[in-house]
């Protein structure tokens, strides 16, 4: 959240949480619930597998229409730049998820 995400002219550089980008993080909730406790060996079980890839799902959703929306921002002011910020968040989401759905392994 701290990377900035984009630097207009007239409000300086805008980071992730002065972006709003800060809610993608609250579906990833049950994905730290569940990472910090309980039996990996053996796999998660269907019910828990859906409370944690959907979530991860809806993460990455909203961290792909923040980096549209970062983008656009940039894209319509004159003398705007890109950040790191909403690259690195589409990113973490994706690792998140990836890692959720490598949990399901049942090896």
């Amino acid at each position: 959240m701290p990377f900035p995400f984009a630097t207009l002219p007239v409000l300086g550089v805008l980071n992730g949480i002065e972006a709003d980008a800060w809610p993608s993080l609250i579906p990833l909730l049950p994905l730290v619930l569940f990472a910090s406790m309980g039996d990996w060996g053996r796999g998660l079980r269907p019910t828990a597998a859906i409370a944690v890839i959907v979530p991860a799902c809806l993460a990455v959703i909203f961290a792909v229409a923040k980096l549209a929306d970062a983008v656009l921002a940039v894209r319509a002011t004159t003398g705007a730049s890109m950040g790191a910020g909403a690259f690195v968040l589409l990113g973490g989401t994706l690792i998140a998820l990836g890692g959720a759905a490598a949990a399901l392994s049942r090896v």
